[in-house]
């Protein structure tokens, strides 16, 4: 055997040893505008995704002044999913913010964006619509809860870290189903404290909230961890199960824990940070027990399937619309796979059905979305 056959033969071999086996895991930014704003993200694909198959998404949602990379530092969250093999995104808030219904906060629509974001993930990246949870830390665990009461029929469970709920989304809040809660939280927590206060809610009477929801046992269940860790704090675990629909809430009240993500990489916030627990496992562990087919929690259909778009595809520039009778005011927005917007159009209550002119643009794959106040769905297009 020649020198060139020698080579041509140990390329070939590497590749049958490793070319079908390899995968890799691919942290991937992107970004699209919603409402006139500039959103952007990052999400994690585990080394296991398989475009083929239908993947769980968590949504880990950043405090206040943070930003995504901030949560998945502290979170851990991309190890766990290499093991567990479920997809993170990891959402900016504008300004580094949520509207949570802080007074003076931000006041972009995110239950829109976050919405928009999921139906954008699930075309890219096949997210599984039945397996979509929420968990935040501070500022982005109110924000979970907010999805919880105005996006129940998207989100499977949530598990929110050392955020309550505000007075105002608290005497507002109706979800349409019921939802599986985690809440985490140290009862020496002075940012977000533990009893409530400067417009917020205690942990106490917003998990009274989510179990009247439930319809959930008067009683929790207490167990106490074990202390592994002498870092001066202790756990207590609350259970109230079973619930209607397969739903449940939990509390994990972390004794003498600060404004912190147990378990964390590094600082979180301030106080003591427990270790005898890694919160990103609790809440994986959690939340990978409910879907919304498969336990009857948030079992509504996603309201995008009256949303229709034809002729699809798309080969003279127009396109018919069909819009759901419940849709208000809003907007039409093309995109293309990037992100980049090419086309957009402000909607009335009077469009539900109408031929939208679009002007050429190049051919290829693009999604079109639709947004409202009550109201958010994303399609494929193709353009010819």
């Amino acid at each position: 055997m020649n020198h060139l056959m020698m080579i041509r033969f140990l390329i070939i071999a590497f590749a049958l040893l490793f070319g079908s086996s390899a995968s890799f895991s691919q942290l991937i930014s992107g970004g699209f505008t919603f409402d006139g704003l500039n959103r952007t993200y990052a999400v994690y694909l585990p080394a296991s995704y398989q475009q083929n198959e239908a993947s769980p998404l968590i949504m880990a949602l950043h405090g206040l002044t943070q930003n995504g990379q901030s949560i998945m530092t502290f979170s851990g969250f991309n190890n766990i999913a290499d093991t567990a093999g479920f997809v993170v995104v990891y959402p900016n808030g504008v300004s580094n913010s949520w509207n949570v219904g802080f007074s003076g906060g931000s006041t972009a629509d995110d239950v829109g964006f976050l919405l928009a974001l999921i139906d954008t993930l699930h075309f890219r990246y096949n997210i599984d619509y039945q397996r979509v949870y929420s968990t935040g830390f501070s500022n982005g665990g109110f924000m979970s809860y907010r999805l919880a009461c105005e996006a129940t029929d998207r989100i499977a469970a949530i598990a929110p870290v050392a955020g309550t709920m505000t007075d105002a989304s608290y005497g507002l809040c109706q979800p349409s189903a019921k939802i599986p809660v985690l809440h985490i939280h140290g009862t020496s927590d002075f940012v977000v404290s533990y009893n409530g206060g400067n417009g917020n809610k205690s942990v106490d009477q917003v998990l009274a909230l989510w179990n009247e929801f439930n319809n959930c046992p008067s009683t929790a269940v207490v167990e106490n961890l074990p202390d592994l860790v002498a870092e001066g704090s202790t756990i207590q675990r609350h259970t109230w199960s079973p619930c209607d629909d397969g739903s449940e809430v939990m509390l994990l009240k972390i004794v003498n824990g600060g404004h912190t993500w147990p378990g964390s990489v590094g600082v979180t916030g301030i106080g003591i940070t427990n270790r005898d627990i890694v919160a990103s496992s609790e809440i994986w562990n959690f939340v990978k027990q409910f879907s919304r087919s498969g336990t009857g929690v948030g079992i509504s259909e996603i309201p995008q399937k009256d949303f229709n778009v034809f002729p699809n595809p798309m080969i003279d520039g127009n396109l018919n619309i069909t819009l759901p009778e419940s849709l208000r005011a809003g907007s039409i927005n093309i995109s293309d796979l990037s992100g980049r917007l090419v086309f957009s159009k402000q909607i009335t209550s009077g469009d539900k059905n109408f031929i939208l002119n679009i002007p050429q643009i190049k051919s290829g794959y693009y999604l079109i979305s639709i947004t409202g106040s009550n109201f958010s769905g994303v399609r494929k297009l193709l353009i010819y």
